[in-house]
């Protein structure tokens, strides 16, 4: 006798066959053969996910109850037409953050695929019914060595070459906060079935849903990548005091003198001084470290690019801050960074140093003139985002630990990128004992 499938059961049937799901295929074959109507609805669905992947969407999941759906983007076309969708599901997440929005994604996109090898965007969504309920933005591109090179899995605005990265924090998943299991879960399904060899996904914040255990992939290796430094700003600017230490504290309050006294002019740009003061920002960040005999990030061209475009986009909105403290009318601190909702993300600056200088940290005095500035604009925290230097660690009241996903896959590729890697270390070693023996 035939068993003729029900409506829930076909639902299931297909998806496991587009998920690969052998084993329960099999169990159907087992139970007898389908009928030429269901055989007829299989090829039909196929033939529309093989049409759905060509316009740049996948939807290999799919719920029994057809209300949730796992799409995965792969062309600017499909994701352009989601923007709003994105902007309305990065305003209600909890786990939005500045490299998360969308015209940061997209601009960074625009500005460095070309440097990218054969990079293809994997941007999964998730859905219930007509609204997007999660989205995490990926791609895909291919380490060095040709059609052996290493197929990458990474956050888009990551990847780049180490002279031009943009090192954005907090990276993660977007989701509506009912929603935040079935996103992840749906999520990882969806990068289990992509094709890369090597899954990176860095600095996300400690407690991202990614890692919930029943969802993570059973060889995922997980790694600290230090902390954002954070000044806790609520209350206000005597209450942010009142947390430092009593050295911090004294050390802040002498700073303030000290730039009352050198009769110091500080302003937060608007529209009309952006042009000049992103040109500052860009010369004092590369005059200082040149003389360092560093190259400085605005040296390169697609970082400067990136950064100009977001900076004209954002700063009318307010979601850009440029911030600017002269003395005698010559620009000595440009502070650059971010709002997102009542946090301010410091990201770069820069400085001039000057021994003769009546301030004896120019740095710092624009860090806590901009948080009085902020403070009165409704923002409550103040982050230094990644990285430990003695001013941020002065100036800090709490941390946020941020953390990397891996997972490598036993492919070919990898297998070859693994024998490449062992062997050069073979060969330096070799040079290495070759040089020491000579005499």
């Amino acid at each position: 006798m035939r068993h003729i499938l029900g409506r829930e059961e076909m639902a299931e049937f297909l998806i496991d066959v587009s998920t690969h799901n052998t084993a329960s295929v099999k169990g159907v074959e087992k139970a007898g053969f389908l009928p030429v109507a269901q055989i007829a609805y299989l090829v039909i669905f196929n033939r529309f996910r093989y049409l759905l992947r060509r316009s740049g969407w996948d939807a290999t999941s799919l719920s029994p109850d057809g209300q949730v759906t796992t799409r995965v983007i792969r062309d600017e076309a499909g994701w352009d037409a989601i923007r709003h969708d994105w902007d309305t599901l990065y305003a209600a997440s909890p786990t939005a953050s500045t490299p998360l929005d969308f015209a940061w994604l997209r601009s960074w996109w625009q500005v460095y695929k070309s440097a990218l090898r054969a990079g293809e965007l994997r941007i999964v969504t998730v859905w219930r019914a007509q609204q997007l309920i999660g989205a995490i933005p990926l791609y895909i591109h291919r380490g060095r060595g040709g059609l052996l090179g290493v197929r990458y899995l990474e956050f888009i605005s990551t990847g780049e070459a180490e002279f031009e990265e943009t090192c954005p924090d907090y990276l993660n998943i977007l989701y509506l906060p009912s929603e935040e299991v079935i996103c992840v879960d749906a999520v990882w399904q969806e990068i289990g079935r992509m094709d890369w060899d090597r899954l990176e996904f860095l600095d996300l914040p400690e407690n991202t849903p990614l890692l919930r255990m029943q969802s993570l992939p059973h060889d995922a290796q997980r790694f600290s990548r230090g902390a954002c430094l954070v000044a806790d700003l609520t209350g206000g600017f005597e209450a942010y005091l009142d947390r430092l230490s009593s050295n911090s504290r004294q050390h802040v309050r002498r700073l303030m003198r000290e730039g009352k006294r050198a009769g110091v002019q500080f302003e937060v740009i608007n529209v009309d001084q952006l042009a000049g003061a992103f040109d500052d920002l860009v010369r004092l960040h590369q005059e200082r470290w040149t003389a360092d005999g560093k190259p400085g990030v605005f040296g390169a061209p697609r970082f400067v690019e990136f950064h100009h475009g977001l900076t004209s986009q954002w700063l009318p909105t307010g979601r850009v801050i440029l911030a600017r403290l002269s003395l005698a009318s010559e620009p000595v601190v440009v502070l650059y960074g971010f709002v997102t909702g009542q946090t301010f993300d410091f990201y770069q600056s820069g400085m001039r140093l000057e021994v003769a200088s009546p301030l004896r940290s120019p740095g710092n005095l624009a860090h806590l003139l901009l948080m009085k500035a902020l403070i009165d604009n409704g923002v409550t925290a103040y982050d230094f985002l990644r990285g430990s230097a003695s001013y941020k660690e002065r100036l800090a009241t709490r941390a946020n630990p941020l953390t990397e996903i891996r997972i490598s896959r036993p492919t070919v590729r990898m297998a070859v990128h693994i024998c490449v890697r062992f062997a050069a270390c073979i060969i330096r070693k070799g040079l290495h004992f070759v040089r020491r023996s000579t005499p």
